[in-house]
């Protein structure tokens, strides 16, 4: 049981510090370059906040996006309109002026996107999803989700310092 405990022990740190050194530099581009999406090693990730692509992604899924210009039709791409994140496919290519125009849509909706892009407007090509991650993430951005959290961490933390004073190790002998 005590080897079981490391191990999970080893993880949970593992864990924290990669969501810490993430954080970190998601603050640290973010208070640089005020106008870029953040990203980690090419990487970006947004939350889906409408059902504009399911079955394929729902509402509150995490989706990861790989910075890319190798974009074809039928990709998932994430691009920026209006300072708002959209996660939509491909759907068709078209040159204008020696460029290519990019026309999107959602898999749930019955027509195309209005906006046609460009490279310019495209976030990143879809690689994968944490499914049902991002409700948990808004949850603890409303104030009951902080409270929330405040109350977890509080109680984690008296059920260790009282697990540790009645470890043997711990008690002072008379």
């Amino acid at each position: 049981m005590n080897k079981i405990k490391k191990i999970l022990k080893a993880i949970f740190w593992i864990i924290l510090v990669f969501i810490a050194t993430y954080s970190t530099i998601i603050i640290f581009q973010k208070i640089i370059w005020k106008n870029k999406t953040p990203s980690f090693f090419g990487y970006k990730n947004f939350i889906v906040l409408t059902g504009s692509m399911e079955p394929t992604l729902n509402i509150g899924d995490i989706v990861f996006v790989k910075e890319t210009t190798d974009i074809k039709e039928q990709d998932i791409v994430s691009f920026k309109i209006n300072n708002a994140v959209i996660t939509h496919r491909i759907v068709e290519i078209k040159k204008e002026n020696e460029k290519n125009i990019y026309i999107t849509k959602g898999d749930a909706n019955s027509g195309n996107d209005i906006e046609a892009l460009s490279i310019r407007d495209i976030e990143g090509k879809y690689r994968f999803k944490i499914p049902f991650l991002g409700n948990v993430i808004l949850f603890f951005q409303k104030p009951i989700g902080i409270i929330s959290l405040f109350l977890i961490f509080a109680v984690f933390i008296v059920i260790t310092s009282v697990k540790s004073n009645k470890d043997p190790k711990h008690m002072k002998r008379k």
